[in-house]
C-alpha cells in the first residue's frame, strides 16, 4: 500500500492516547450516608474482572477510530502491480499499423514484424479492442475493431509482404477514421514498421496524430542498412544493317557496407547470358552493355547484380520489340493520269536495304498493303469502302497523313477529312488570285516533335517555302492545328482516332501547288513526321510495381495476361478498344494476348524503396505523436500526476471514512452501555471508613 500524503501516518500515534487514558483514569464514587451496611452484598470479584475486560474493547474502538482518520488524511492506495488479480489498467481501442512494403522483405525483418503484431495482441487486456492495418503506399483493413484475438491471427496467417513503396501518411490516416469510432477512451495507434525514410512524405511534415491518442512506434530493423541495387537503367537503339544495334546504359548504387564491396553485373537477354562486368566497390557506378538484336518482334531480358538480403531490387527487367525498317505507303493516283504518284515522297524513303524506312506505293488501300504499313500518305480520292479499310488502319495504331492535291478534288477530300472528324473542307484556295501573294508558312507549335528540327537556327528555313494553293480547312473541335499560313489558315493539324491518329497537310507533296519539294527543309519534315507517325502508337515496355499497363485492340475484346507467378488475368476492353490492366503486383516478364496479337512488357519495383536509410523509434515518435501541453512538466511532477491518477481511482479514503463512522457508533454502544450497567440508578456507592461508621 502507498500513500499521497504519507506526513498524516506520524498522526496514527495518536492511537496511544485512548490506553494512556485508560491506565490513568480513575472511578470516583460519591460518598452517600447510608444506615447500615448490612444489608449489602459485595461484589463479585468475576464481574470486575468482566467490566475490565469490557474497558478494553472500548479502548481498542477509541484507538482504531484514531488511527483510521490519520489513514484517511494519507490517502492511501494499492499500485497495480500489488494486484495480481485484479486488472487495473484502462480499456484500449488500439489499431496496429504494420508494414509490408518492399523494404520489410529485407532479410527476416517482415518476421520479426509479424511476431510484433502476435505478441501485441496476445498481451491485450479482456476488454480491449483491436483493429489490423497492413500498409505500403496503399491500406489494406485486415481485421476492424474486435476484442476477439482468434480473428486478427487469422487475418495475420496469409499476410505477406509486398513489392510497393512505403507511405506512412496514408496509414495513419486511416488509423484515426478508424478510431472514430472505438468503444474505449484510451486511443492508441501502433506502428510496426523499419520506418524508412523514404515513406516519411512531405504530407507529415505538418501532421500529427489527434491529441488524446497514444502512438507506440516498433522498430523491427536490426543492424546498419546494407543493400546494392540497380538504381537506373535506359534501352537505346540503333537501325543496323544486320538487325539493330541496342545498348543498355544502367546505373547500379549501394549503401552501408555494400558500397564497399565489389560485385558483379551481367545482361541475360531472352533467357541466355550475354555478358558479364565487374564493377568496383562505390555507392554509385555506371555499366554499359552493347548488343545486337536480329530476331523482329518483341525480346526480353534482365540486368541482375549479385544478390544479397534484399535480392527482389537486385534485377531490372526489361521488354522491347524491334519490328525491322518502319513501312511507309503511298496512295495516290493511277500513272496514266500523268500526275506523277508519289514520285518525291519516292525519291525520299524508296532508298538502298540500308534505308531508315522502307517504301511502298499503291493506287488504292487494300488489306494486304495497309497491314504491311505503318505510316500511309493519302494523296488521291478514295471510295466509301477504301475510307473503312483506313479507319480501321488508324484505329489499329496506324497514322494516315492526307494530303490535299490536284488528284483529289475537293468533294472527296472534304468527304475524306469528315469521315475521320477533322472537321471540313471549304474550298481550293488559289493563293495569288484570292489573296494577291503566294503563302508562306507563318506560325508552327515548335514543342510539337514534327518540328523538332526546326528549332531554334532551324525555324528560319520553314518560312522560305512558298504555297501557291491549298485546301482551306475549318477544323472541328478535338482537332490540333500544328500550324498556320501566313493568311491565318490552317497548314498543318492532327487528331487522335482510335489507337491512331490522322494528320492533315493542306497542299501537295509535289510541285503541282507549292516548291516545298524543293525546299532543303522537304526531307527533314517528313523525315520527322513519318518517325512522329511510327511512334505515335508505341508506348512503353517497361513499368513500375503498381502502375496500370495500357491495352489497346477491338472493342469489347477479352485480353488474357499472365504475370510472372504464372496466374491468369482478363481484361475486356471498353467501347472504344481500350483497357487497363491494373495487377502489377509482382516484378518480372508479363505477356499479353488476344485476337489482335501477343504484347509483352516487364515490370520492376521502385529503386527508391531500395534505399533502406531509416528512422529509429524515437525520430518516428517526435514525427507523428500529438502535441503536448505547452507548460513544462519535471519528472517528479509527472510521478506525483501518476499517483494522483491511481489514487483517484480507487478512492480507498472512502472505504476508510465509512470504517471511521462504524467504529464511532461501535465506541458510542460500549461506552454508554457499560455506565448504565455500572450505575444503572445514579452514581456508583463508596464505603465510608469504620470511623465514620462508629460515630453514626
Amino acid at each position: 500500500m502507498s500513500f499521497i500524503n504519507s506526513i498524516f501516518l506520524f498522526a496514527t500515534a495518536a492511537a496511544v492516547l485512548p490506553v494512556l487514558y485508560h491506565l490513568v483514569r480513575r472511578m470516583r464514587a460519591r460518598t452517600v450516608p447510608f444506615s447500615s451496611l448490612k444489608f449489602l452484598k459485595a461484589t463479585p470479584k468475576e464481574l470486575i474482572r468482566k467490566r475490565r475486560l469490557k474497558d478494553r474493547l472500548l479502548m481498542l474502538a477509541r484507538a482504531a477510530l484514531l488511527a483510521l482518520l490519520a489513514l484517511v488524511f494519507a490517502r492511501p492506495y494499492l499500485p497495480s502491480e500489488q494486484l495480481p488479480f485484479v486488472d487495473q489498467r484502462a480499456s484500449e481501442s488500439v489499431v496496429v499499423l504494420i508494414d509490408r512494403s518492399l523494404s520489410m522483405r529485407h532479410g527476416d525483418t517482415f518476421d520479426r514484424a509479424l511476431s510484433a503484431v502476435r505478441q501485441r495482441i496476445e498481451t491485450a487486456g479482456p476488454d480491449d479492442e483491436i483493429a489490423i492495418i497492413a500498409f505500403d503506399d496503399r491500406v489494406q483493413m485486415l481485421s476492424s475493431l474486435d476484442a476477439d484475438p482468434t480473428v486478427h491471427a487469422s487475418a495475420l496467417g496469409m499476410l505477406e509482404a509486398g513489392y510497393r513503396t512505403t507511405d506512412f501518411f496514408p496509414a495513419l490516416q486511416r488509423a484515426e477514421d478508424v478510431l472514430a469510432d472505438a468503444r474505449h477512451d484510451r486511443r492508441v495507434v501502433v506502428m510496426v514498421s523499419d520506418f524508412q525514410e523514404v515513406g516519411w512524405s512531405g504530407s507529415l511534415a505538418d501532421w500529427t496524430l489527434q491529441s488524446g491518442t497514444i502512438f507506440e512506434p516498433v522498430s523491427v530493423a536490426s543492424g546498419e542498412p546494407d543493400n546494392a541495387y540497380v538504381e537506373a537503367f535506359e534501352l537505346a537503339t540503333r537501325s543496323a544493317a544486320e538487325g539493330e544495334a541496342v545498348r543498355f546504359d544502367a546505373r547500379v548504387a549501394a549503401i552501408g557496407g555494400a558500397a564497399q564491396r565489389s560485385r558483379t553485373v551481367s545482361l541475360v537477354v531472352d533467357g541466355v547470358e550475354v555478358d558479364r562486368q565487374q564493377l568496383p566497390g562505390r555507392a554509385s557506378a555506371p555499366v554499359t552493355f552493347q548488343q545486337y538484336v536480329t530476331r523482329e518482334g518483341y525480346y526480353q531480358g534482365t540486368l541482375s547484380v549479385d544478390s544479397d538480403d534484399l535480392p527482389d531490387d537486385d534485377r531490372f527487367y526489361f521488354t522491347d520489340r524491334m519490328d525491322g525498317r518502319p513501312n511507309v505507303l503511298a496512295i495516290d493516283a493511277p500513272a496514266e493520269t500523268g500526275r506523277r504518284p508519289a514520285f518525291y515522297l519516292r525519291s525520299v524513303f524508296d532508298l538502298d536495304e540500308g534505308a531508315r524506312f522502307g517504301f511502298s506505293a499503291a493506287e488504292r488501300p487494300t488489306v494486304g498493303v495497309l497491314d504491311n504499313a505503318q505510316v500511309t500518305f493519302l494523296s488521291a480520292a478514295v471510295t466509301a469502302s477504301d475510307r473503312s479499310l483506313l479507319q480501321r488502319f488508324v484505329e489499329e495504331g496506324g497514322t494516315l497523313v492526307i494530303t490535299a492535291s490536284e488528284a483529289f478534288g475537293a468533294g472527296s477530300l472534304s468527304s475524306t477529312i469528315e469521315a475521320f472528324g477533322m472537321g471540313r473542307i471549304e474550298g481550293i484556295v488559289e493563293a495569288r488570285d484570292q489573296l494577291g501573294y503566294e503563302v508562306i508558312i507563318g506560325e508552327i507549335e515548335v514543342r510539337h516533335p514534327i518540328f523538332e528540327p526546326f528549332r531554334g537556327n532551324g525555324r528560319a528555313a520553314i518560312l522560305r517555302p512558298q504555297f501557291r494553293q491549298y485546301a482551306r480547312l475549318i477544323p472541328a473541335e478535338g482537332t490540333t492545328v500544328l500550324g498556320r499560313f501566313d493568311s491565318g489558315d490552317v497548314f498543318l493539324a492532327e487528331r487522335a482516332v482510335g489507337n491512331g491518329r490522322v494528320v492533315f497537310y493542306a497542299s501537295s507533296l509535289n510541285t503541282a501547288w507549292t516548291d516545298l519539294p524543293l525546299d532543303e527543309m522537304y526531307v527533314p519534315f517528313l523525315y520527322q513526321l513519318v518517325r512522329y507517325g511510327v511512334g505515335a502508337s508505341a508506348r512503353s515496355n517497361t513499368y513500375l510495381v503498381g502502375d496500370p499497363v495500357p491495352l489497346e485492340g477491338r472493342a469489347a475484346e477479352t485480353v488474357e495476361i499472365r504475370t510472372p507467378g504464372d496466374h491468369l488475368y482478363r481484361v475486356t476492353l471498353d467501347e472504344q478498344g481500350r483497357g487497363y490492366f491494373r495487377e502489377t503486383e509482382v516484378p518480372g516478364h508479363y505477356a499479353a494476348a488476344s485476337e489482335a496479337g501477343r504484347t509483352l512488357f516487364s515490370v520492376n519495383v521502385d529503386p527508391q524503396e531500395s534505399d533502406l536509410r531509416r528512422r529509429d523509434a524515437e525520430e518516428a515518435y517526435a514525427a507523428v505523436a500529438p502535441p503536448q501541453d505547452d507548460v513544462a512538466v519535471t519528472p517528479e511532477e509527472a510521478s506525483a500526476a501518476a499517483l494522483e491518477t491511481d489514487e483517484r481511482s480507487q478512492k480507498l479514503w472512502r472505504v476508510l471514512l465509512i470504517a471511521v463512522l462504524a467504529l464511532f457508533m461501535v465506541e458510542t454502544y460500549f461506552a454508554n452501555r457499560g455506565a448504565r450497567k455500572r450505575n444503572p440508578t445514579g452514581p456508583p456507592l463508596q464505603r465510608q471508613p469504620a470511623q465514620a461508621r462508629g460515630r453514626r
